[in-house]
């Protein structure tokens, strides 16, 4: 074995350290090299003069395909969806623009600013209730829902109310306008996992009419109008209906008291504005 001088040694070793470390070094120039990309945002955003022309556009060339409210059809829907509200507006111009290769959307001839205008209106479609300004009186339809209307029996808000119902709190960020005004109208369209209405008679002739809170194949739990719990085991019961429909009643009030009761409701959200568009510019938005 050759025997190497130490310095000769030591000068071999600093040029392979040398020689690791300069593609390190190499790292931040080039990421400075890389001009941060753009975003691309609809210039008219949510302006309603926008909205109102792109709804012309869209009824005019594209609810033949997917539904005059975007609800689809022979095209895909478009209307309260997550797919479509989390999608960029870069990549909604993009589709309009350039249509879908291999689908029968076709390139859109319109302007810059009439697919901006477009992309307003089916923005406009993915609205929470709480990001629209819904007409009505709002102290009104709070006083109908914890006092003359009785909702309050049954839903709370804030920690005010009953337990049988669902939560009403968030609503207004959880539900587009139309999806509150159909739960309003028809309880039975829109009903909640979990508070559908259960009907048990035990053995011994008790009927117990309420929501399945837990449910098994040996036993389940019933919450009543009261708000009282039953643990019932299946092997004690004569029989066990699960019935389709709501437990809450169609409400008889007018329209006048109707919309006041929406628009109470559609304010009320566990978040404040500022959150919200956070929320939504970082792509977390969920489904009304």
């Amino acid at each position: 074995m050759i025997a190497l001088p130490g310095a000769y040694l030591t000068m071999q070793i600093n040029w392979i350290v040398f020689g690791l470390l300069i593609p390190l070094l190499m790292v931040p120039a080039i990421g400075q090299d890389k001009p941060p990309e753009k975003k691309i945002a609809n210039p008219f955003d949510k302006d309603k003069a926008a909205v109102e022309t792109g709804r012309v556009q869209f009824n005019s060339g594209c609810a033949v395909c997917h539904g005059p409210t975007g609800q689809g059809g022979r095209g895909s829907r478009l209307a309260d969806i997550e797919r479509v509200r989390k999608m960029p507006d870069a990549r909604m111009f993009e589709i309009i623009k350039e249509g879908v290769v291999g689908t029968q959307m076709p390139p859109s001839p319109l302007t810059d600013n009439e697919i901006w205008q477009l992309i307003s209106f089916v923005r406009s479609l993915n609205l929470s209730a709480v990001e629209q300004d819904v007409p009505g009186d709002v102290a009104a339809g709070e006083t109908q829902f914890f006092t003359q209307g009785q909702c309050s029996g049954c839903h709370m808000i804030n920690g005010r109310g009953g337990l049988l119902g669902p939560d009403l709190s968030n609503i207004g960020a959880r539900r587009s306008v139309d999806k509150l005004r159909k739960s309003i109208e028809n309880p039975d369209a829109l009903i909640e996992p979990g508070y559908s209405s259960v009907e048990a008679v035990t053995l011994d002739g008790r009927r117990i009419l309420g929501a399945a809170k837990n449910n098994s194949n040996y036993s389940i739990q019933i919450m009543d109008a009261q708000g009282k719990f039953h643990f019932l085991l299946k092997r004690e019961l004569k029989s066990l209906t699960h019935h389709k429909n709501s437990l809450m009643p169609a409400p008889s009030l007018s329209e006048n008291q109707k919309q006041n009761l929406l628009a109470f409701l559609s304010r009320r959200s566990l978040e404040t504005a500022a959150e919200r568009d956070r929320r939504i510019e970082h792509g977390k938005e969920i489904e009304p």
